[in-house]
Order: C-alpha cells, then sequence, then structure tokens
C-alpha cells in the first residue's frame, strides 16, 4: 500500500549542529516547516535526504517526547503491531521510512507534532507538525429516480 503524503527529510544548508535537517511535506509550493495537513487514515511516509539516519517521534507542543508503548528513544525498532502515535522506525540516510504512520486522532487537539530523533536517540530542534481532521461523514445523497 501506498502512502497518501509524504514529509521530506533534508539537510539544513545553514549546517546549524542543533537543526541539522529540515521538514518539508513533499507537495507544490510546500516549504520547510510547513505542516501536513492529513486526514484520520492516511498514510504518512518520510523521505530521509539527508546524509544521516532519523527517527521521527512523538512530542507534545512544548517539544518533549512522548513515550511510545512506555518507551522512550533510543529503542531498538518496533515491530507490528504499532503503538498508538508510532511515526516510523529509524529512517536510513538517503532512504524512505520503512512503514508508512496510520494517521490517528490526537487525544487532545488535532495536532499531531514531533520531532528527529538522531541514530544515538539524541532529540534535535528539528520539529514537524501533522494537522488532522476527521473522515468527512457520507453525504445523504437522494438515489436516482426518487
Amino acid at each position: 500500500m501506498l502512502p497518501d503524503w509524504s514529509i521530506r527529510i533534508v539537510p539544513n544548508p545553514i549546517r546549524d549542529p542543533a537543526r541539522p535537517a529540515l521538514l518539508v511535506p513533499d507537495l507544490v509550493g510546500a516549504h520547510p516547516g510547513d505542516p501536513l495537513y492529513a486526514t484520520v487514515d492516511d498514510l504518512v511516509s518520510w523521505g530521509n535526504e539527508s546524509g544521516q539516519p532519523y527517527q521521527p517521534w512523538p512530542t507534545d507542543q512544548n517539544g518533549n517526547l512522548q513515550a511510545l508503548g512506555g518507551k522512550l528513544p533510543p529503542q531498538p525498532p518496533f515491530s507490528s503491531p504499532f503503538p498508538n502515535f508510532f511515526l516510523s522506525n529509524m529512517i536510513p540516510a538517503s532512504r524512505p521510512s520503512p512503514v508508512a504512520y496510520n494517521v490517528v486522532m490526537p487525544k487532545a487537539g488535532k495536532v499531531i507534532f514531533y520531532c528527529l530523533v538522531d541514530a544515538n536517540g539524541k532529540t534535535t530542534n528539528v520539529r514537524g507538525q501533522i494537522i488532522v481532521s476527521d473522515v468527512p461523514q457520507a453525504l445523504n445523497v437522494p438515489s436516482v429516480g426518487a
């Protein structure tokens, strides 16, 4: 199954050690730091175009890491069934994410906040957002000839 959306992990051209990469939705006209807009049950993948491995990890709105399955990074790769808000395992340099994230509605609000964690489990200042909307309800359309 192919993902509905992709987020690019690109090298930061100003080479900031605290922010070594930038996140860009893979959409025409998107800029670094733009949020991705998605619907519940959409699939999101990450394409790592940087020279370093990274793992997207959920945070709160202040950038504090959230536990996945009671665990914080660094962690060995998760296997299916994945914990809620699991975004991806470590993404090797110059590769796509090994799995796609199936978007779920956050418990509070409609934004999934995340950051990139490096191969040593260290949090970077690279942060992203996925803004989630509900799946539209089916329209009550009269049948033809009614």
